[in-house]
């Protein structure tokens, strides 16, 4: 993404600053997917947000088929943590459905599988709008992140919260859990930061 010299006089010196980065670390992706290397980007809500997410996707779209990248809004993030931590866990004999119960049960389980593949396969993952308020969410971040961490596969995380904040937030909904800690630490080694 080229910024005009009339869009920079309107955007914040931090976004610009970001840009900037950004646009080294996709001329040089492919040394980062190597690395495992990937962004944590905090206070982006609103505009900012979605100039962040626009100037990813189409830096992805540029490059083409050179690598699975997977963007996926904290919405549908969450209800997938959902669907796989709450509704398919409660069916305790899905073995026992039948009919119309067992294809729906099948499709949730496919989807949910290739959703779950995705997150933890892309050689890039980008999560955008994180903002957790539930403890699967937190555990199914914790478990995607942990997963991309041992594999050292690039994640990008964005999130309108500035880091206490999301500290706190996390400590609110799982208190005791130690999932920021392990988030914030995982992402810190192998993240650049932005805030």
């Amino acid at each position: 993404m080229i910024v005009r010299s009339d869009q920079r006089d309107a955007l914040p010196l931090q976004d610009l600053d970001l840009f900037t980065r950004l646009t080294h670390y996709f001329d040089a992706l492919d040394v980062h997917l190597r690395a495992g290397t990937g962004w944590f980007i905090f206070n982006a809500s609103g505009p900012r947000a979605t100039r962040i997410t626009a100037f990813i996707a189409t830096r992805l779209r540029e490059l083409g088929t050179f690598i699975t990248s997977y963007l996926i809004p904290w919405r549908e993030f969450s209800l997938n943590s959902y669907m796989a931590g709450i509704e398919l866990q409660s069916i305790t004999e899905p073995d026992s459905l039948e009919g119309k119960a067992k294809r729906e049960f099948d499709i949730a389980s496919r989807v949910s599988r290739e959703h779950m593949v995705k997150l933890v396969a892309s050689d890039l993952l980008i999560l955008s709008g994180l903002k957790p308020s539930h403890p699967h969410e937190l555990e199914f971040l914790d478990e995607t992140v942990g997963r991309r961490y041992n594999q050292r596969l690039a994640t990008i995380l964005i999130s309108p919260s500035l880091p206490q904040d999301l500290s706190a937030t996390c400590e609110s909904i799982a208190p005791g859990s130690q999932i920021w800690d392990r988030l914030f630490s995982r992402m810190y080694e192998r993240s650049l930061i932005a805030i």
